[in-house]
């Protein structure tokens, strides 16, 4: 009955899948010639790189590496020669039934002592290294997630022979160590030599090269001794940072993100950890990321920060607040965890204008007006609150600049201690809290007058004048 069937397919031959069509080349064709067309089909039609319609592009590909992988095989490829896709499919089920019933004792005596039985056996250079390991294999079938990277791949290409072995242990620590930092890798160039060959040129083994995300960027070779350390540093260099140094200096700068999150690493290293690289790259458009050094003791004293490294996503920038993360340790999914509900849920409503306000005791010890203010603050010293029909379109028209809008009661003020040239009312100034310094407005409390005047100071044509005291509650008049 078999053999009837096996009659029929080759009678039927047409109806079958033709292994020799899919690749395009005749029936007598070598085994260079079924090389080099697999390796033109595979290109035209791999996922990562074929035009038009992905789905059946992946489809096309399947069957051209299944064809490839049974024409490139002599014995494979005598029996499709012979019997087509059926025969195939006997023959395969025959040696899988032969398998399970077949007792072989060289196996078990090399399962109990560790050895090669009673024969001598020469290892396999195809046999995989890394299998059920961090290390990520490459061959045909996944060489498409390296064609689509955008984190940096660190690849190691062996045989699995003396010198590809004595690296094994240190490839899979490396993995296991910076999983999730960057991509280790490995291709067995004995099984998959056409990979080596054409898609990557590398020719002698064993190999490393670091492959940026970017995949416009030429590969390196790695040529150092192969330890963790130095394996690990020289695949950082080439990792993506979108994490800015913030010091006292550049903070007031640094905060005015509108729609995201700021996160912010106190550390006592210089570098930037590589954690925080590939999370900055991750969460990129979702959370801003900045680091402050140990030696920036100004911004570390205002945070209260008590220990290194501390991780905070700061929820009040300008009174220097934050939510910082609990764990002992730095895991990349435990931080994910915390940052996610800052970068997907908890998002930053953009501000809408602060109305004008009568600057109190209360606003001061808050924090308004003082040095710990990053905006500036406008003031109309008056003996009544009949500016506020004054003050209310200005803060709306200056709502996206660092100004806020107050005024206050003269008699609440002993202005001669702060100011030189304040003596008739009513008057206005600015005050930059942070460096205590002042600008007066000149001429009439106008509308006009005074957009005048807080436009030439945003645009920097404005000079400020040092007060002779701090803005703080020893220069308020106590209530009567």
């Amino acid at each position: 009955m078999k053999t009837i069937l096996l009659f029929l397919c080759i009678i039927l031959q047409t109806l079958c899948q033709d292994y020799y069509q899919l690749l395009g080349v005749q029936r007598s064709a070598s085994d260079d010639q079924i090389k080099k067309a697999f390796k033109k089909l595979s290109l035209k039609y791999h996922p990562d790189k074929a035009k038009g319609n992905k789905e059946e592009s992946e489809k096309q590909f399947q069957k051209i590496v299944n064809a490839y992988e049974i024409l490139k095989d002599p014995e494979q490829r005598k029996i499709y020669d012979k019997y087509g896709e059926e025969g195939l499919k006997e023959h395969t089920q025959r040696q899988q039934q032969q398998q399970q019933g077949h007792f072989n004792y060289n196996d078990i005596f090399s399962r109990f002592f560790g050895g090669g039985g009673f024969q001598q056996q020469k290892p396999n250079l195809e046999q995989s290294l890394f299998s059920k390991s961090d290390v990520y294999e490459i061959d045909m079938t996944t060489i498409n997630r390296f064609f689509r990277r955008d984190h940096v791949w660190l690849i190691f290409f062996y045989k699995n022979d003396d010198y590809g072995r004595q690296h094994k242990n240190i490839w899979n620590e490396l993995a296991s160590k910076y999983y999730g930092i960057f991509q280790v890798a490995a291709i067995n160039c004995a099984a998959e030599n056409e990979i080596c060959d054409d898609e990557f040129q590398v020719y002698e083994f064993p190999k490393v090269y670091a492959y940026p995300a970017n995949i416009r960027q030429e590969p390196i070779e790695y040529k150092q001794s192969m330890e963790i350390d130095q394996l690990a540093k020289f695949a950082i260099q080439f990792m993506e940072s979108f994490v800015s140094i913030v010091t006292n200096e550049n903070y007031e700068k640094f905060i005015q993100q509108e729609e995201q999150h700021i996160v912010l690493l106190f550390t006592n290293k210089t570098s930037t950890p590589p954690l925080l690289k590939v999370l900055s790259k991750e969460l990129k458009g979702k959370l801003v990321f900045g680091q402050v050094r140990y030696s920036d003791t100004k911004l570390i004293e205002q945070f209260q920060i008590k220990k290194f490294p501390t991780l905070m996503v700061v929820t009040d920038p300008e009174q220097y607040r934050g939510v910082i993360y609990e764990q002992n340790d730095f895991k990349k999914e435990q931080i994910m965890k915390f940052l996610r509900e800052y970068a997907y849920i908890s998002k930053k409503v953009k501000k809408t204008h602060q109305v004008p306000r009568e600057l109190s005791t209360q606003l001061i010890k808050n924090g308004a007006c003082t040095t710990k203010d990053t905006k500036m603050c406008f003031i109309i010293i008056t003996q009544d609150n009949n500016y506020l029909d004054l003050l209310n379109p200005l803060s709306q028209h200056y709502m996206k600049d660092k100004i806020d809008f107050y005024y206050i009661n003269k008699n609440n003020l002993i202005y001669s201690e702060l100011f030189d040239d304040i003596s008739s009312f009513p008057t206005a100034v600015v005050i930059k809290p942070k460096k205590e310094r002042y600008a007066k407005l000149q001429g009439e409390l106008t509308l006009s007058n005074i957009q005048d005047f807080l436009d030439s100071i945003i645009s920097g044509n404005v000079q400020f004048k040092p007060m002779n005291d701090s803005l703080d509650l020893n220069i308020f008049k106590e209530d009567l």
